[in-house]
């Protein structure tokens, strides 16, 4: 029961709607053992997010973060952050288009809009709420990890699927940067 592995897409335990973590749960280390093995697999698989049902594990959690992003490497930093039961709202109409991959999806990527600003909010393992606001990139990654908790792929936003490639070729074509853009 202690291994476990990214699922991937196919496998119905990615559409399931995910199921809230109960407050007596918080604290325990039942909730903490899920925070560490969530960011060992997100270490593992050099990802900026990862869901709870990713490893088939039906509950609302996700963590994500980065030091530095591989490619734009003038991003700035997201933090290392586990959120329990976590919910967001759009804090502009402003919606920005941009590519997305997931772990449970393989190479392909595709074009996914996404809005710009969001209020994020959630608890930690000891149940202190965790709350945030953020742009960009961050926003995006949050966008992305909540709707694996209702069993929604970025797949099924992609609006232009003429967008939708596999990584090597999208930047082999140029659609997608190889290295830091000036």
């Amino acid at each position: 029961m202690d291994s476990y592995t990214v699922i991937q897409l196919g496998n119905p335990l990615l559409r399931m709607v995910s199921e809230p973590i109960s407050e007596d749960l918080f604290g325990s280390e039942k909730l903490k053992k899920m925070e560490s093995i969530l960011f060992k697999i997100l270490e593992e698989k050099q990802g900026l997010g990862l869901a709870a049902p990713q490893i088939a594990i039906n509950k609302r959690a996700i963590v994500f973060g980065m030091k530095q992003h591989p490619i734009y490497t003038d991003l700035a930093p997201i933090p290392f952050t586990v959120l329990f039961n976590p919910s967001f709202e759009p804090l502009s109409d402003v919606i920005e288009e941009g590519y997305e991959g997931c772990l449970s999806v393989g190479q392909l990527r595709g074009k996914v809009p996404r809005y710009k600003t969001i209020g994020y909010r959630g608890y930690d393992a000891n149940g202190n709420l965790i709350e945030r606001e953020v742009s960009d990139l961050h926003a995006r990654v949050v966008q992305h990890e909540f709707d694996h908790l209702d069993g929604v792929i970025f797949l099924d936003k992609v609006t232009d699927h003429s967008s939708l490639g596999f990584h090597e070729e999208l930047i082999r074509s140029g659609a997608l940067p190889s290295k830091k853009a000036d």
